[in-house]
């Protein structure tokens, strides 16, 4: 058996067994659900099931021009929806998209560790605007401009919010960051739910899933994986960290009933 190991690994670099790499990297990156539509990567899925707790308030971090927003209230009406866009012309366009829904407000900031202004990253597809300098993309940055941040726990208490049901990140690299901007609140149970991303642009922010477990674990909170039909809840392991994501929830521990919905298929 120990031979026939060696001929395979003396003879695995050529163009069948390229070929079969690919298919399994194309098979792990479907199973491992690297999905950024909205609408079968579970996000939306995660939406109903959180609905059924009545949810009161929904941050989401990273709006663009609203979309995520406007699914929250179809399926939540009685919660308010703080959408924070900072970009301004994108911001323009996510005013327009809510303005017949008066439970929807825009914030024209991001979120962040701390109230500052900085230059973001703009790009063609305003999806990708970052305060991070992405590489790899199909097309370059074309130009910068200054925005204002916000730290999380100002904001809520400025807006008088007490809890948080859903705290939803998007924001191009900056996850971790607004994250810390919350700290307070987080450390305080004052937050249910904390839905953020990663995938390869963490290759440049330098943060690593393990990041994010060690902080929230730290502070009571379970993390789980978002599929298409359930979040799984699982400890962290080496293999997850494949830069893949797209979508990982992290849920107050003593939030029984919402942990056991989101498992729920």
């Amino acid at each position: 058996m120990t031979q026939v190991k060696r001929f395979f690994k003396r003879n695995s670099h050529n163009g069948f067994f390229k070929a079969l790499a690919g298919l399994g990297r194309s098979l792990n990156r479907f199973y491992e659900n690297r999905n950024h539509d909205i609408y079968s990567n579970g996000e939306l899925t995660v939406i109903k099931k959180i609905a059924k707790h009545n949810p009161a308030v929904i941050i989401d971090g990273g709006a663009n021009t609203g979309s995520y927003s406007l699914l929250v209230n179809k399926f939540c009406p009685g919660s308010l929806v703080y959408s924070f866009e900072p970009v301004k012309s994108t911001f323009e366009r996510l005013k327009e998209n809510v303005a017949d829904h008066i439970n929807i407000i825009p914030v024209n900031k991001g979120l962040f560790n701390d109230n500052c202004t900085r230059e973001i990253n703009l790009y063609e597809s305003n999806v990708h605007s970052s305060l991070y300098d992405i590489q790899g993309l199909p097309y370059e940055s074309k130009g910068r401009h200054t925005i204002e941040l916000v730290c999380g726990d100002d904001f809520m208490k400025n807006y008088n919010i007490d809890d948080i049901d859903l705290l939803k990140i998007d924001v191009e690299g900056a996850e971790y960051d607004a994250i810390l901007g919350f700290e307070d609140h987080l450390e305080k149970g004052k937050i249910k739910a904390v839905q953020f991303e990663y995938g390869y642009i963490n290759i440049f922010t330098k943060k690593l899933l393990i990041d994010y477990y060690n902080y929230f674990e730290g502070k009571g909170y379970a993390i789980g994986k978002i599929f298409p039909k359930t979040v799984e809840f699982r400890k962290y392991e080496f293999k997850y960290e494949d830069f893949l994501g797209p979508n990982f929830i992290a849920v107050k521990k003593t939030e029984t009933g919402l942990i056991s919905s989101l498992m729920r298929k």
